[in-house]
């Protein structure tokens, strides 16, 4: 069998024309340069050096070899490099699905910082509904998905983290003056909610029914950043992610902290049936540590 070694001898005396030059090249002793010569010409089942006063001189079959030989070596460093690379989680490719509100929130700003460093890495990401997303990690498209609605799907695998959700108004709003906001202070306000396909939409109607509290919806949206640009143009107050409230505070819109605590529950969902690379397990722990500001 032909060894890389081998190769790399025969490499170094094409190219340093002496056997003395070439140990030099490869810092080993030239007994060791010479036996590995013995043992590729031995491998290859020909003479490549013609052998006079202690010289080594090409033959025309070691001439043609070379090219090949240059190519080979070459190709072995490569993948010697890469193989590094990727155990290093310096190369590879991901794939990732989530919700389309992350795709303009924190998803970005993640994907920048995690792509810093690793200029063989590279990253497919995709938008759409949670719906969507399950069906995408189920079938192994993707090797990671950010969704909410995640439980009880017996081809993926997920871990939940609680969101910690505020209330968001415009600056102008009755209740902008409140250091924080309870239940009771919503009582028959006009609110922007979820719809009602969404779990979180019954997570608050429970909270308001707990209370005693009439839940005035004024209009329903499929998505927190839609309900934080509406309360930002006065329609009314919302409950939404930290996550998407963080992107519009400062632009025209106030959080407030709204008690009880209302997680939203997010999933970081996997195929169950497909391994996760090095390189997935260290952009999900990236992921998590930016999600961490915004968790319960």
């Amino acid at each position: 069998m032909i060894r890389l070694r081998q190769l790399e001898a025969f490499r170094a005396v094409m190219s340093a024309g002496s056997v003395t030059s070439a140990a030099n090249m490869l810092g080993i002793s030239q007994p060791a340069v010479s036996r590995l010569i013995v043992s590729f010409e031995q491998s290859m089942g020909m003479s490549l050096f013609d052998r006079k006063r202690g010289r080594l001189s090409p033959t025309y079959e070691a001439r043609f070899l070379l090219d090949e030989v240059e190519r080979a070596v070459s190709n072995l460093e490569h993948i010697s490099r890469l193989s590094e690379d990727i155990r290093n989680q310096k190369a590879g490719h991901l794939r990732i699905a989530c919700l389309s509100g992350f795709a303009t929130s924190l998803m970005p700003l993640a994907i920048a910082e995690f792509l810093k460093g690793r200029a063989d890495v590279t990253i497919a990401i995709q938008t759409h509904t949670a719906v969507r997303v399950r069906e995408w990690i189920a079938a192994q498209q993707y090797d990671i998905g950010i969704a909410d609605e995640f439980e009880g799907h017996s081809a993926i695998n997920h871990e939940a983290v609680n969101i910690r959700t505020v209330c968001v108004m415009s600056p102008q709003h009755p209740l902008a003056s409140q250091k924080t906001i309870r239940v009771e202070d919503l009582h028959q306000m006009p609110m922007i909610i979820q719809d009602n396909e969404n779990k979180f939409h019954h997570q608050l109607k429970a909270a308001f029914d707990k209370a005693g509290v009439s839940l005035n919806s004024k209009v329903e949206v499929s998505q927190f950043a839609t309900a934080c640009l509406l309360a930002r143009q006065g329609v009314g107050a919302a409950i939404v992610s930290s996550i998407d409230a963080a992107e519009y505070v400062g632009h025209g819109l106030i959080a407030r902290p709204f008690e009880p605590s209302l997680p939203f529950t997010l999933g970081i969902l996997y195929p169950k049936f497909h391994p996760r690379s090095l390189l997935l397990q260290d952009f999900t722990k990236h992921f998590l540590d930016r999600l961490a500001p915004f968790t319960l």
